[in-house]
Protein backbone atom coordinates (compact mmCIF):
# COMPACT_ATOMS: atom_id res chain seq x y z
CA UNK A 1 0.00 0.00 0.00
CA UNK A 2 0.96 3.59 -1.12
CA UNK A 3 2.95 4.96 1.77
CA UNK A 4 0.81 8.91 2.11
CA UNK A 5 2.61 11.77 3.12
CA UNK A 6 1.21 14.78 4.59
CA UNK A 7 1.93 17.47 6.20
CA UNK A 8 1.33 19.99 9.59
CA UNK A 9 2.39 23.65 8.44
CA UNK A 10 3.23 26.21 11.03
CA UNK A 11 5.20 29.29 11.89
CA UNK A 12 8.55 27.76 12.44
CA UNK A 13 7.38 24.27 12.81
CA UNK A 14 6.43 22.51 10.11
CA UNK A 15 6.85 18.75 10.15
CA UNK A 16 5.91 15.78 7.73
CA UNK A 17 3.30 12.86 8.44
CA UNK A 18 4.25 9.09 6.98
CA UNK A 19 1.42 7.05 7.03
CA UNK A 20 0.49 3.55 5.49
CA UNK A 21 1.68 0.27 6.18
CA UNK A 22 5.80 0.02 6.55
CA UNK A 23 5.86 3.65 7.08
CA UNK A 24 8.46 2.56 10.09
CA UNK A 25 11.17 2.38 7.40
CA UNK A 26 11.25 5.60 6.35
CA UNK A 27 12.59 6.73 9.80
CA UNK A 28 16.06 5.76 8.42
CA UNK A 29 15.39 9.10 6.03
CA UNK A 30 14.19 10.74 8.94
CA UNK A 31 16.80 10.49 11.07
CA UNK A 32 19.98 10.11 8.44
CA UNK A 33 21.70 13.30 6.71
CA UNK A 34 22.90 16.81 7.06
CA UNK A 35 20.18 17.62 10.03
CA UNK A 36 20.79 13.96 11.89
CA UNK A 37 20.48 13.84 15.41
CA UNK A 38 23.60 13.79 17.70
CA UNK A 39 21.77 10.82 19.35
CA UNK A 40 18.66 9.33 20.07
CA UNK A 41 16.59 8.45 22.97
CA UNK A 42 13.56 5.80 22.80
CA UNK A 43 10.74 6.00 24.93
CA UNK A 44 8.23 3.77 25.18
CA UNK A 45 6.23 1.13 27.40
CA UNK A 46 7.23 -2.58 28.73
CA UNK A 47 4.06 -3.75 26.60
CA UNK A 48 5.22 -1.78 22.89
CA UNK A 49 8.74 -2.79 23.69
CA UNK A 50 8.61 -6.41 24.71
CA UNK A 51 6.58 -6.78 20.85
CA UNK A 52 8.01 -4.51 18.36
CA UNK A 53 11.30 -3.54 20.49
CA UNK A 54 13.36 -5.31 18.63
CA UNK A 55 12.65 -4.74 15.14
CA UNK A 56 12.71 -0.97 16.30
CA UNK A 57 16.16 -1.58 17.29
CA UNK A 58 17.83 -2.81 14.07
CA UNK A 59 15.72 0.18 12.33
CA UNK A 60 17.25 2.70 14.85
CA UNK A 61 20.92 0.78 14.59
CA UNK A 62 21.00 1.71 10.58
CA UNK A 63 21.14 4.99 11.98
CA UNK A 64 24.55 4.41 13.42
CA UNK A 65 23.58 6.67 15.75
CA UNK A 66 24.28 6.27 19.51
CA UNK A 67 20.24 5.00 21.28
CA UNK A 68 19.47 4.95 24.68
CA UNK A 69 16.07 3.61 25.65
CA UNK A 70 14.01 4.11 28.86
CA UNK A 71 10.85 1.52 29.34
CA UNK A 72 7.94 2.66 31.30
CA UNK A 73 5.00 0.43 32.50
CA UNK A 74 1.99 0.22 30.18
CA UNK A 75 -1.12 2.68 31.14
CA UNK A 76 -2.19 6.22 32.47
CA UNK A 77 -0.27 5.72 35.53
CA UNK A 78 3.03 6.97 33.93
CA UNK A 79 2.11 9.90 33.02
CA UNK A 80 3.20 10.93 36.28
CA UNK A 81 5.65 13.05 37.96
CA UNK A 82 7.42 10.10 39.06
CA UNK A 83 8.06 9.30 35.40
CA UNK A 84 8.84 12.60 33.87
CA UNK A 85 11.72 12.91 36.35
CA UNK A 86 12.61 9.24 35.80
CA UNK A 87 12.96 10.16 31.91
CA UNK A 88 14.71 13.68 32.50
CA UNK A 89 17.41 12.10 34.37
CA UNK A 90 17.56 8.99 32.23
CA UNK A 91 17.77 11.26 28.99
CA UNK A 92 20.57 13.44 30.62
CA UNK A 93 22.87 9.98 31.67
CA UNK A 94 22.44 8.69 28.15
CA UNK A 95 24.27 12.00 27.42
CA UNK A 96 21.68 13.83 25.09
CA UNK A 97 22.49 17.34 24.55
CA UNK A 98 20.48 19.74 22.41
CA UNK A 99 20.83 18.37 19.49
CA UNK A 100 19.68 14.63 20.27
CA UNK A 101 16.27 13.37 19.10
CA UNK A 102 13.53 11.54 21.65
CA UNK A 103 11.61 8.74 19.86
CA UNK A 104 8.16 8.31 21.12
CA UNK A 105 7.01 4.89 20.79
CA UNK A 106 3.56 4.05 21.85
CA UNK A 107 0.44 5.18 21.91
CA UNK A 108 -0.94 8.58 23.74
CA UNK A 109 0.21 7.86 26.96
CA UNK A 110 4.07 7.51 25.86
CA UNK A 111 3.27 10.21 23.02
CA UNK A 112 2.59 12.84 26.08
CA UNK A 113 5.45 11.51 28.68
CA UNK A 114 7.88 11.15 25.72
CA UNK A 115 6.81 14.95 23.99
CA UNK A 116 6.64 16.42 27.47
CA UNK A 117 10.31 14.92 28.30
CA UNK A 118 11.37 16.44 25.27
CA UNK A 119 9.67 19.41 25.38
CA UNK A 120 11.55 20.11 29.30
CA UNK A 121 14.51 18.68 28.75
CA UNK A 122 17.49 20.77 28.24
CA UNK A 123 14.56 23.29 27.79
CA UNK A 124 13.61 21.51 24.78
CA UNK A 125 14.81 19.16 22.18
CA UNK A 126 13.83 16.95 18.83
CA UNK A 127 11.42 14.09 19.23
CA UNK A 128 9.48 11.71 16.67
CA UNK A 129 5.94 10.30 17.10
CA UNK A 130 6.03 6.53 16.33
CA UNK A 131 2.26 6.00 17.15
CA UNK A 132 1.54 2.05 17.77
CA UNK A 133 -2.68 2.69 18.91
CA UNK A 134 -5.89 3.73 17.08
CA UNK A 135 -6.07 6.60 19.01
CA UNK A 136 -2.63 7.88 19.07
CA UNK A 137 -2.78 7.87 14.86
CA UNK A 138 -5.52 10.13 14.89
CA UNK A 139 -5.69 12.77 17.80
CA UNK A 140 -2.39 12.39 19.88
CA UNK A 141 0.77 11.97 18.21
CA UNK A 142 -0.62 15.27 16.00
CA UNK A 143 -0.55 19.02 17.23
CA UNK A 144 2.50 18.93 20.18
CA UNK A 145 0.31 18.49 23.19
CA UNK A 146 2.52 17.03 25.72
CA UNK A 147 1.83 16.18 29.20
CA UNK A 148 1.20 14.44 32.17
CA UNK A 149 -1.69 13.91 34.93
CA UNK A 150 -1.64 14.67 38.29
CA UNK A 151 -4.14 13.76 41.55
CA UNK A 152 -5.88 16.77 40.61
CA UNK A 153 -6.34 15.84 37.00
CA UNK A 154 -5.49 14.71 33.55
CA UNK A 155 -3.16 17.02 31.25
CA UNK A 156 -2.61 19.73 34.18
CA UNK A 157 1.34 19.86 33.63
CA UNK A 158 2.62 20.00 29.91
CA UNK A 159 3.14 22.30 27.06
CA UNK A 160 2.49 22.64 23.53
CA UNK A 161 6.27 20.57 21.51
CA UNK A 162 5.90 19.79 17.78
CA UNK A 163 7.46 16.90 16.54
CA UNK A 164 10.00 16.37 14.69
CA UNK A 165 7.81 14.04 12.25
CA UNK A 166 5.15 11.80 12.81
CA UNK A 167 5.29 7.91 11.70
CA UNK A 168 2.26 6.14 11.48
CA UNK A 169 2.67 2.72 10.40
CA UNK A 170 -0.73 0.95 9.92
CA UNK A 171 0.88 -2.34 10.39
CA UNK A 172 0.72 -1.57 14.43
CA UNK A 173 -3.19 -1.59 14.37
CA UNK A 174 -2.90 -5.73 13.12
CA UNK A 175 -1.75 -6.47 16.84
CA UNK A 176 -3.60 -3.89 18.82
CA UNK A 177 -6.37 -5.45 21.34
CA UNK A 178 -9.94 -5.10 20.31
CA UNK A 179 -10.77 -3.01 22.91
CA UNK A 180 -7.68 -0.56 22.58
CA UNK A 181 -8.74 -0.64 18.66
CA UNK A 182 -12.25 -0.07 19.51
CA UNK A 183 -11.39 2.77 21.75
CA UNK A 184 -9.29 4.68 19.20
CA UNK A 185 -12.32 4.66 16.84
CA UNK A 186 -14.12 6.98 19.47
CA UNK A 187 -11.62 9.81 18.36
CA UNK A 188 -12.50 8.85 14.85
CA UNK A 189 -16.24 9.42 15.35
CA UNK A 190 -15.52 12.67 17.08
CA UNK A 191 -13.33 14.11 14.61
CA UNK A 192 -16.28 13.33 11.86
CA UNK A 193 -18.80 14.76 14.25
CA UNK A 194 -17.04 18.14 14.93
CA UNK A 195 -15.95 18.71 11.47
CA UNK A 196 -17.27 16.80 8.73
CA UNK A 197 -20.82 15.37 8.50
CA UNK A 198 -19.83 13.62 4.97
CA UNK A 199 -16.96 11.79 6.67
CA UNK A 200 -19.42 10.70 9.28
CA UNK A 201 -21.60 9.42 6.72
CA UNK A 202 -18.53 7.22 5.98
CA UNK A 203 -17.98 5.92 8.95
CA UNK A 204 -21.61 4.94 9.18
CA UNK A 205 -21.68 2.96 5.80
CA UNK A 206 -17.80 1.71 6.74
CA UNK A 207 -18.43 0.75 9.98
CA UNK A 208 -18.07 -3.34 9.45
CA UNK A 209 -15.04 -2.60 7.45
CA UNK A 210 -13.43 -0.46 10.15
CA UNK A 211 -13.94 -3.03 13.14
CA UNK A 212 -12.94 -5.48 10.77
CA UNK A 213 -9.60 -3.40 10.36
CA UNK A 214 -9.82 -3.23 6.29
CA UNK A 215 -6.72 -1.88 5.84
CA UNK A 216 -8.57 0.43 2.60
CA UNK A 217 -11.60 1.64 4.76
CA UNK A 218 -9.03 1.74 7.80
CA UNK A 219 -6.25 4.14 6.20
CA UNK A 220 -8.98 6.84 4.40
CA UNK A 221 -10.65 6.93 8.65
CA UNK A 222 -7.29 7.45 9.84
CA UNK A 223 -6.29 9.99 6.89
CA UNK A 224 -9.09 12.17 7.23
CA UNK A 225 -8.51 12.54 10.87
CA UNK A 226 -5.08 13.50 10.16
CA UNK A 227 -5.56 16.00 7.72
CA UNK A 228 -8.73 17.39 9.76
CA UNK A 229 -6.84 17.80 12.72
CA UNK A 230 -3.49 19.36 10.78
CA UNK A 231 -5.55 22.06 9.55
CA UNK A 232 -7.01 22.71 12.68
CA UNK A 233 -3.94 23.03 14.49
CA UNK A 234 -2.13 24.56 11.65
CA UNK A 235 -5.24 27.66 12.19
CA UNK A 236 -4.67 27.54 15.85
CA UNK A 237 -1.09 26.07 17.28
CA UNK A 238 -1.53 27.06 20.96
CA UNK A 239 -5.38 26.37 21.46
CA UNK A 240 -6.63 29.89 21.65
CA UNK A 241 -9.71 29.25 20.20
CA UNK A 242 -10.71 26.85 17.08
CA UNK A 243 -8.58 24.26 18.26
CA UNK A 244 -10.86 23.83 21.22
CA UNK A 245 -13.28 22.21 19.16
CA UNK A 246 -10.92 18.73 19.71
CA UNK A 247 -11.84 18.97 23.11
CA UNK A 248 -15.61 17.71 22.20
CA UNK A 249 -17.06 15.23 25.04
CA UNK A 250 -13.49 15.43 26.62
CA UNK A 251 -14.55 17.77 29.99
CA UNK A 252 -16.99 14.67 31.10
CA UNK A 253 -14.56 12.52 29.53
CA UNK A 254 -11.88 13.50 31.92
CA UNK A 255 -13.91 13.46 34.79
CA UNK A 256 -14.79 10.22 34.31
CA UNK A 257 -11.20 9.17 34.20
CA UNK A 258 -9.90 10.81 37.55
CA UNK A 259 -12.78 9.95 39.76
CA UNK A 260 -11.99 6.14 38.56
CA UNK A 261 -8.67 7.08 38.92
CA UNK A 262 -7.85 5.61 35.45
CA UNK A 263 -8.54 2.25 36.21
CA UNK A 264 -11.70 1.77 34.71
CA UNK A 265 -12.03 2.87 31.28
CA UNK A 266 -9.63 3.68 28.13
CA UNK A 267 -9.27 7.79 27.28
CA UNK A 268 -11.42 6.38 23.65
CA UNK A 269 -14.04 4.63 26.49
CA UNK A 270 -14.48 8.31 28.27
CA UNK A 271 -14.34 10.04 25.25
CA UNK A 272 -17.44 7.89 23.68
CA UNK A 273 -19.45 8.49 27.13
CA UNK A 274 -18.30 12.30 27.23
CA UNK A 275 -19.28 12.79 22.98
CA UNK A 276 -23.18 10.73 24.49
CA UNK A 277 -23.59 13.00 27.63
CA UNK A 278 -22.26 16.63 25.49
CA UNK A 279 -24.75 15.85 22.45
CA UNK A 280 -27.68 15.24 24.95
CA UNK A 281 -26.40 18.07 26.70
CA UNK A 282 -26.38 20.58 23.79
CA UNK A 283 -30.27 19.18 22.49
CA UNK A 284 -31.25 19.85 26.16
CA UNK A 285 -29.96 23.63 26.35
CA UNK A 286 -31.43 23.65 22.48
CA UNK A 287 -27.92 24.11 21.18
CA UNK A 288 -28.58 21.15 18.55
CA UNK A 289 -31.07 20.08 16.93
CA UNK A 290 -33.25 17.55 17.46
CA UNK A 291 -31.93 13.86 16.84
CA UNK A 292 -28.53 14.92 16.34
CA UNK A 293 -27.63 12.77 20.08
CA UNK A 294 -29.61 10.01 18.77
CA UNK A 295 -27.43 9.68 15.80
CA UNK A 296 -24.43 10.01 17.58
CA UNK A 297 -25.07 7.40 19.84
CA UNK A 298 -25.85 4.86 17.68
CA UNK A 299 -22.89 5.58 15.39
CA UNK A 300 -20.73 4.90 19.32
CA UNK A 301 -22.79 1.72 19.99
CA UNK A 302 -22.27 0.69 16.53
CA UNK A 303 -18.15 0.78 17.34
CA UNK A 304 -18.44 -1.25 20.10
CA UNK A 305 -18.32 1.94 22.76
CA UNK A 306 -19.84 2.48 25.41
CA UNK A 307 -22.80 5.11 26.09
CA UNK A 308 -23.62 5.68 29.54
CA UNK A 309 -21.61 5.43 33.19
CA UNK A 310 -22.76 4.59 36.47
CA UNK A 311 -19.32 5.49 38.16
CA UNK A 312 -18.83 8.80 40.65
CA UNK A 313 -21.44 10.59 42.36
CA UNK A 314 -22.66 13.20 40.67
CA UNK A 315 -21.42 16.05 42.93
CA UNK A 316 -17.57 14.20 42.91
CA UNK A 317 -17.94 14.58 38.77
CA UNK A 318 -18.53 17.84 39.15
CA UNK A 319 -15.58 18.96 41.83
CA UNK A 320 -13.25 17.23 38.86
CA UNK A 321 -14.67 18.72 36.16
CA UNK A 322 -14.26 22.20 37.84
CA UNK A 323 -10.26 20.95 38.23
CA UNK A 324 -10.07 20.63 34.02
CA UNK A 325 -8.61 23.04 32.08
CA UNK A 326 -11.03 23.52 30.42
CA UNK A 327 -13.14 26.51 31.80
CA UNK A 328 -14.46 29.52 30.95
CA UNK A 329 -14.74 33.18 32.72
CA UNK A 330 -17.35 32.35 34.74
CA UNK A 331 -18.34 29.17 33.76
CA UNK A 332 -17.60 25.41 32.53
CA UNK A 333 -16.52 25.12 28.33
CA UNK A 334 -18.50 23.45 26.57
CA UNK A 335 -18.46 22.15 23.02
CA UNK A 336 -21.97 21.40 21.58
CA UNK A 337 -23.13 20.30 17.54
CA UNK A 338 -25.70 22.23 16.00
CA UNK A 339 -25.76 19.42 13.52
CA UNK A 340 -23.50 16.58 12.96
CA UNK A 341 -20.13 17.83 11.11
CA UNK A 342 -20.26 21.17 13.25
CA UNK A 343 -19.57 22.79 16.51
CA UNK A 344 -19.67 25.62 18.53
CA UNK A 345 -17.24 26.43 21.62
CA UNK A 346 -19.78 28.04 24.95
CA UNK A 347 -17.72 29.45 27.28
CA UNK A 348 -20.15 30.17 30.25
CA UNK A 349 -22.30 27.33 30.67
CA UNK A 350 -24.29 27.78 33.80
CA UNK A 351 -23.01 25.40 36.39
CA UNK A 352 -26.49 24.41 38.14
CA UNK A 353 -27.49 23.48 34.24
CA UNK A 354 -24.49 21.50 34.43
CA UNK A 355 -24.95 19.50 37.85
CA UNK A 356 -28.60 18.79 36.81
CA UNK A 357 -27.94 17.33 33.31
CA UNK A 358 -25.15 15.03 35.35
CA UNK A 359 -27.74 14.00 37.81
CA UNK A 360 -29.94 12.55 35.25
CA UNK A 361 -27.08 11.38 33.05
CA UNK A 362 -25.61 9.54 35.78
CA UNK A 363 -28.88 8.12 36.86
CA UNK A 364 -29.68 6.80 33.54
CA UNK A 365 -32.43 9.26 32.48
CA UNK A 366 -31.63 11.77 29.25
CA UNK A 367 -33.90 14.47 29.98
CA UNK A 368 -34.79 16.64 33.36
Amino acid sequence: MTIRNLQVKLPGASYPICLGVGARHRLHRLLTGRDAPSRLHVVTDERVWRRYGRELGKILDSTELPVATSVVPAGESSKSPRQITRLWRDILSAGCDRSSCVVAFGGGVIGDLGGFAAASALRGIDFIQIPTTLLAMVDASVGGKTGINLPEGKNLVGSFHQPRAVVMDLDFLDTLPRREFRAGCAEVIKTAAIRDARFFRRLETNCDAIVKRDPTALRQAVEACVRIKADVVAKDEKESRLRMILNFGHTFAHALEAVSRYRVFLHGEAVAIGMVFAARFGEELGYSAAGTSARLTEMIRAYGLPIDSRVGAPATLMRAMLKDKKRGRSGLRWVFLPKIGECEIFDHVDLAEVEAQVRCFVRGRQSR
